[in-house]
């Protein structure tokens, strides 16, 4: 089988391969998740007015039959000649039955599999992840063969384990020669990017809702939870909900749209029953073109973190989760720190009204001696940096690490195997 990248890569500022930056800032930045991953140089501008990261790709890899590859590369090669104004049939100009490169991947439709190497922060497929890996270092970032660059990777270290890295470790130097690999959690390169170095982090990913605190620059391993969802949940229950009120199909695709466009939560439980019992149903017209008629779906969707023994769930709420990990910690001083610096961060950050309710409820979770707080994104920092926090983290961090030689070197890895990956990073 052959493996393919499956939808298409948003590549911001162009449609060539990333460049590569001067001596010191090569060093690629990979952010994995469940939906998507993050990557860039490290010698992208960092501003306000910056769209960072540079690149980001769907997690997701199409394997293809070896014969069906071979009727798809030559549709693939006949498009091409149709594009050049020459159509192979006739060998001249003339008529295309082929235009696009939608029509050419609808003309394959069905032809192959698409698989999610990553699940929840866990890499399950590594043939797929190392195609994944290729792709982005060689066709989006402009390496060369033999001129590869040193790499930094966040992960979610809760989620990960110790083989996972091990395995990471050992196909970055055997497979890609790389000079150097700086493995860091997602939640510590959260509050980065932020210029914090104690917090607590609510991530709200694709596959799960993840709590995590951070002491002094180092994860609190004993305060980490999970919620056993996350907007795949979300993008799921909008999906079933406007499919009964509307009478018909819609996909997956639109039924993230509309997540994105009309999702929204509620500032109290209280809040939410009133909206509710009188929300009133509306038409929405989504990107493709398609109308939709929506109602209290939008506000359910929002609900479900805050009460989720409502629609299903047998877990603590996403206020109850954050008290329980900050309450972890055993020092007062940096128990009352953690409260005071809350980072709402991930695609579910973005929804109206979560980081709001989030902050009304843990005031109402916490002793009044305390006053809980939500960070705000620096005035310098990129608009996109509360949904890309961990990767803008990283760029942040590879500029110190790899100076000051704290990476994993080839020395280091032929002397010590992959399990130097342990012995290195504290993560």
């Amino acid at each position: 089988s052959d493996a393919r990248l499956g939808a298409r890569t948003e590549r911001r500022g162009g449609g060539r391969p990333l460049g590569r930056g001067v001596m010191g800032d090569r060093t690629a930045i990979l952010d994995h998740g469940s939906w998507s991953i993050k990557a860039g140089h490290a010698s992208s501008a960092l501003s306000a007015e910056a769209d960072l990261p540079p690149l980001v790709t769907p997690t997701t890899v199409r394997v293809y039959d070896v014969r069906t590859k071979l009727q798809f590369d030559q549709i693939m090669e006949d498009a091409e000649t149709v594009r050049g104004g020459v159509s192979k049939s006739s060998g001249g100009a003339g008529d295309a039955s082929l235009s696009g490169g939608d029509s050419v991947e609808a003309s394959a439709n069905g032809s192959y599999t698409e698989l999610g190497p990553v699940q929840d922060g866990v890499i399950c497929d590594w043939d797929a992840m190392e195609a994944l890996w290729h792709y982005i270092f060689y066709e989006q970032l402009g390496w060369e063969k033999g001129e590869e660059e040193a790499v930094l990777i966040a992960e979610r270290m809760l989620s990960s384990s110790k083989l996972q890295r091990e395995l990471t470790t050992q196909i970055m130097f055997e497979k890609f020669n790389t000079k150097g690999v700086y493995m860091a959690d997602q939640a510590r390169l959260s509050l980065g990017s932020y210029g914090k170095v104690s917090g607590c982090v609510v991530d709200i990913g694709h596959g799960k809702i993840g709590v995590s605190c951070v002491a002094d620059g180092q994860l609190h391993m004993p305060s980490g939870d999970s919620m056993p969802f996350g907007g795949e949940a979300f993008t799921h229950f909008l999906r079933e909900a406007i499919q009964a009120r509307n009478g018909r199909e819609y996909s997956v695709k639109s039924a993230e749209d509309l997540k994105h466009e009309c999702m929204e939560v509620c500032s109290s439980s209280k809040a939410y029953q009133s909206r509710t019992a009188s929300c009133e149903e509306r038409e929405h017209i989504l990107p493709d073109g398609l109308t939709v008629k929506i109602g209290k779906e939008a506000l359910q969707a929002g609900e479900v973190c805050f009460q989720p023994h409502l629609f299903g769930y047998k877990c603590m709420s996403l206020v109850d989760m954050v008290h329980t990990s900050i309450s972890s910690v055993a020092d007062q001083v940096m128990k009352r720190l953690l409260t005071e610096s809350i980072l709402v961060a991930g695609c579910g950050s973005a929804t109206r009204g979560m980081e709001q309710r989030v902050l009304n409820e843990l005031k109402l979770a916490f002793p009044p001696s305390y006053s809980p707080s939500i960070l705000r994104r620096p005035e310098y920092m990129p608009q996109t940096c509360p949904m890309h926090s961990a990767w803008v983290g990283g760029f942040i961090e590879a500029k110190l690490a790899f100076a000051q030689n704290q990476h994993i070197t080839k020395y280091d890895y032929d002397e010590y195997g992959p399990s130097v990956v342990h012995k290195k990073f504290l993560l």
